[in-house]
């Protein structure tokens, strides 16, 4: 049975309401992935989850937070990439399917968080501590184990990086002179990760000149994180181009309101900008 748009809408402005650590990242990008394909059933995906985490169990000892970090990062390789051949998709890695996690279940490839976010769900479920990393361009994970971490790439069979690796990436986005900050290495919680995943759809959208699809992203991206002002201020931005000044208006104020009660007063700043030059068009 297909999930409804009314459900997917409730089941995501629900997530915005609670705690990072009570969300379950495969269930809602789950839900993201229905909302762009309204036709489809969502138990053969939840079904196929199972299945990726039991395989995942079956080749695992007894007690899987013994192992250590090589050992567990070989197991998840080998389930993810080695017996269900999940990889990047190099050959076509702007198809908007590599975004949408029903679209990569269904062909086994996809972007880097988009296979991150399956990755994270096994190794959750199996009680691995597993997290993304706030790395910029392409998206990885880091796993601990009681003797030491790695940094592993889902877009490439899991692998572990080195930092020579890690520069290397981020050069490969940033340019020769890029440094490989902390910053970059940081733990990013589910609600970013599945925000990450939406701007990738986001971004798309809008070099392509879909305005219209732009809008439905964030709007779906707000949902899940109210709080988030920036978020409204690009609502705004896209109310304005659309021409529903009313609209823009609102999304303006609110971005002012919740950047401001944050903290966030450059953003705040910019809204109030962004308020004063479309009061003329509002009359």
């Amino acid at each position: 049975m297909a999930t409804g748009g009314r459900e997917i809408e409730r089941e995501l402005r629900a997530a915005g309401e609670m705690s990072d650590a009570d969300l379950d990242i495969a269930h809602l990008a789950l839900m993201l992935a229905a909302s762009d394909r309204p036709e489809i059933s969502l138990a053969p995906y939840r079904t196929h989850l199972s299945e990726l985490v039991d395989a995942a169990r079956g080749t695992a000892a007894d007690d899987i937070s013994a192992l250590s970090c090589s050992v567990a990062a070989g197991m998840l390789a080998g389930v993810m990439a080695g017996r269900f051949r999940y990889l990047g998709d190099a050959e076509t890695y702007d198809d908007p399917r590599n975004a949408n996690l029903a679209h990569v279940i269904d062909r086994r490839k996809g972007l880097p968080v988009t296979l991150g976010i399956l990755y994270l769900h096994v190794g959750a479920k199996l009680g691995l501590d597993i997290t993304g990393l706030n790395f910029p361009g392409h998206f990885v994970l880091r796993l601990r184990g009681p003797d030491e971490a790695l940094v592993l790439d889902p877009f490439n069979g899991g692998q572990p990086l080195t930092p020579a690796d890690l520069l290397a990436l981020l050069r490969g986005v940033e340019g020769p002179e890029a440094r490989l900050t902390p910053e970059a290495c940081e733990a990013v919680g589910t609600r970013d990760i599945l925000l990450r995943l939406e701007n990738n759809i986001l971004s798309r959208a809008i070099r392509a000149g879909d305005f219209a699809r732009a809008r439905e992203v964030v709007t779906r991206m707000i949902w899940l994180a109210p709080q988030r002002a920036g978020l409204r201020f690009e609502l705004g931005r896209l109310e304005v181009h659309a021409g529903h000044m009313g609209a823009a208006a609102d999304a303006f104020a609110t971005c002012m309101d919740i950047a401001s009660d944050i903290g966030e007063m450059r953003i705040a700043g910019m809204a109030e900008e962004a308020l004063r030059r479309l009061k003329p068009k509002l009359n």
